[in-house]
């Protein structure tokens, strides 16, 4: 039997349903700013980069796990991210996601998260498990749609980052590997992105990732840092790393005999139950809202707009959800 590990990036002002699956282990993104007690695991013990959640986001976890931790599998996913192991098909929306509302009881047995059997039986029967990627072609961005992963990122330029970070990161992953920098080139051009970092992996092969992406990442921090390309945009980092995961498995997919076996990944929008019965019907609409109309809403509230951030305040501010 292996040892799996499957780390829970958590938000530390959101107290999200835990899963009851020895495989998960929840631990506090940012622990470092957590100034309340707390049983769960925090990123700022040992060798860490707790301070820097604000810019890599739950890269912060992932990097800990990879300095303290030891187990035959690695995997990582979100407080509302979860990859589903089930053998049902489920409907997904244009990004490859499976939209659900409440992570709950009735949704963790229906995307079978509490199936330890199940889990062990897939991550033991390949070296790696991800989720699907999406075709950028689909998917609207604040400057229309875009025909490939290059062009699908810069059109979020001044939104997610400054694209002059784009010929800066090809260079310091030429610098890292001319291998992995073929395929970078190569996954860039084309149109299928794998994004969110949600994965489970051998772990020699998730220490090779970790190697690659803190590598490639630390160098560009410092590198836009000293342009100051990261001022109007401080998450740079979190997305950079993103890139780099969607990179690394196409390496892994067309330079490597590795079994990369993909699932669907589940998205649950609200992670706290509601303290009441009428706030639960409300928040239900606005999910079935959302999640029918979220693709006629993108071309309609583009990102970064005016009218789509006055949009979500007035949702953030009915279903009471953080940001």
């Amino acid at each position: 039997m292996s040892n799996i590990k499957i780390f829970v990036s958590r938000r530390i002002d959101v107290n999200s349903t835990r899963i009851d699956n020895p495989l998960y282990v929840p631990v506090r993104c940012g622990a470092v700013y957590d100034d309340k007690p707390s049983d769960m695991l925090g990123d700022d013990t040992g060798d860490n980069i707790s301070g820097r959640r604000n810019s890599f986001c739950e890269f912060t976890v992932e990097y800990w796990a990879w300095k303290n931790t030891k187990s035959d599998y690695v995997g990582l996913c979100h407080y509302r991210r979860y990859l589903t192991f089930s053998t049902r098909n489920f409907k997904e929306n244009n990004m490859r996601q499976v939209m659900e509302g409440y992570l709950n009881g009735p949704s963790i047995k229906k995307y079978e998260l509490d199936n330890v059997k199940l889990m062990e039986s897939v991550i033991e029967g390949n070296d790696v498990v991800v989720n699907c990627a999406a075709d950028v072609e689909g998917v609207p961005t604040p400057k229309g749609f875009q025909k490939s992963v290059c062009a699908h990122w810069e059109g979020y330029d001044g939104v997610y980052f400054d694209k002059r970070v784009f010929p800066m990161l090809l260079d310091d992953i030429k610098a890292y590997s001319a291998d992995i920098y073929s395929c970078a080139v190569e996954c860039l051009e084309g149109k299928y992105h794998r994004g969110y970092n949600c994965y489970v992996m051998r772990r020699d092969i998730f220490d090779k990732m970790c190697d690659f992406q803190f590598s490639v990442m630390f160098k560009l921090e410092k590198e836009i840092h000293e342009k100051g390309y990261d001022i109007a945009c401080p998450r740079t980092m979190g997305y950079v790393g993103e890139i780099l995961y969607g990179i690394f498995i196409y390496y892994l997919q067309h330079r490597t005999d590795c079994r990369v076996k993909e699932v669907q990944l589940v998205y649950f929008e609200q992670t706290e139950m509601p303290d009441s019965r009428w706030k639960y019907f409300l928040e239900k609409i606005l999910f079935w809202v959302k999640f029918n109309f979220e693709d006629i809403g993108y071309a309609l509230l583009p990102k970064a707009s005016k009218r789509r951030n006055f949009v979500k305040k007035i949702y953030f501010r009915l279903t009471k959800r953080k940001n």
